[in-house]
């Protein structure tokens, strides 16, 4: 099989930028990106993420873009989902950095600079470390983002895929509602219409009813007359998510809500309309400060971050963090617009989109206004 989204071509080019050697990716979602293997949480049969603790499954990837995986050895299907052809069975935690650790040294890279995730749990650094005292153990992280920022049209197909799935599951909640509903009678509205959709599952329902906490969903708050209902849905296809947020009300929008609405969907039309190749995000993160003052509706937290195999795999822009580089064609990003309303926490707009050589695509479709029932 081809690669999803991994390019020899990328990741040598990467790994000359920072200087390493080999590569080690011991997460479940960079194992996945550099070789195929299902180590999801929400793979058909999520069998290598559940023993991920006895038998983890790691890849190494050398600096001419050549790789090798080390996956249990039970496990008989790596041929059907990868395309990673030096493959090597363990059966334990310490035979998995063996294997590691033999495949760096065939390579004749044990004195070299190595990377590794910073969530790689520490035995497997300390394993390294004093399996290779010589060597220059680095951070990789960005070296992975710079891998992964940018998408194949697969990729960007399965994202689409997903933020449809997600759309269907918002829909479906928003025609469902009626008073006297719960929080938990719309989670299941929603994780039913994902999986019937053919999603593997859901990366997040964020689910709020009036000032419930919506990161909380689960406790029984039960929809009222003039409560606004944020529904915020990612769902995975495939490995991929997305990540879309609408609102809707019964009966009657409270004073404001629709001004409120409006402003912030300005704000999120101005992103689209300045974000291109070549725009550096700090540069415009500036511009869209400014923009939102002009506005003269009060504050507003915008932010812009890359979406593929994470929902948030990094932020080009937000209040919390604000990156130094240009975007770049095939670039996904969620552009989302969030200001407090009374009643509500929270209100807001969010959208999936792909960069193209003329600017910003938006990958979602439903209607950005609060849905009135």
């Amino acid at each position: 099989m081809d690669p999803i989204g991994y390019s020899k071509e990328k990741a040598k080019k990467v790994l000359a930028k920072h200087g390493i050697d080999v590569l080690v990716a011991s997460t479940p979602v960079n194992v996945f990106y550099t070789t195929g293997i299902p180590t999801l949480h929400v793979a058909p049969n999520p069998i290598l993420y559940v023993l991920y603790n006895q038998f983890p499954t790691l890849s190494l990837v050398r600096n001419d873009g050549e790789e090798s995986l080390i996956a249990w050895i039970l496990y008989q299907s790596t041929s059907k989902f990868s395309w990673v052809k030096d493959v090597n069975g363990i059966a334990s935690s310490k035979g998995a950095m063996e294997n590691v650790s033999s495949k760096i040294e065939q390579w004749g890279l044990g004195t070299t600079t190595i990377g590794v995730e910073s969530l790689m749990p520490r035995y497997q650094y300390e394993f390294l470390k004093n399996r290779f005292p010589k060597a220059k153990l680095v951070d990789a992280d960005q070296a992975f983002l710079d891998m992964r920022i940018t998408k194949s049209p697969e990729e960007i197909n399965r994202i689409k895929a997903s933020t449809r799935i997600s759309e269907t599951a918002i829909s479906m909640m928003i025609e469902s509602l009626k008073e006297g509903m719960t929080d938990n009678d719309l989670l299941q509205v929603a994780k039913r219409a994902i999986v019937d959709q053919g999603a593997e599952g859901w990366d997040h329902i964020t689910l709020g009813i009036g000032a419930s906490d919506p990161e909380a969903p689960g406790q029984g708050t039960v929809v009222k007359q003039g409560d606004i209902c944020r529904f915020d849905v990612g769902t995975v296809h495939k490995g991929y998510v997305s990540d879309i947020s609408r609102g809707a009300v019964l009966g009657s929008l409270p004073p404001g809500a629709k001004d409120t609405m409006d402003f912030m969907i300005r704000v999120q039309d101005f992103c689209v309309d300045n974000i291109k190749p070549g725009i550096n995000a700090k540069e415009f993160n500036a511009k869209a400060k400014d923009f939102v003052k002009s506005q003269k509706k009060g504050s507003a937290y915008v932010t812009g971050h890359s979406i593929g195999l994470e929902v948030e795999e990094a932020h080009f822009f937000s209040p919390m963090k604000v990156l130094d580089i240009p975007f770049e064609e095939n670039m996904v990003l969620d552009i989302e617009v969030w200001q407090p309303f009374k009643g509500a926490g929270l209100l807001g707009v969010e959208d999936c989109y792909v960069i193209t050589k003329k600017g910003c695509d938006r990958i979602s479709s439903l209607n950005k206004d609060i849905h009135v029932k």
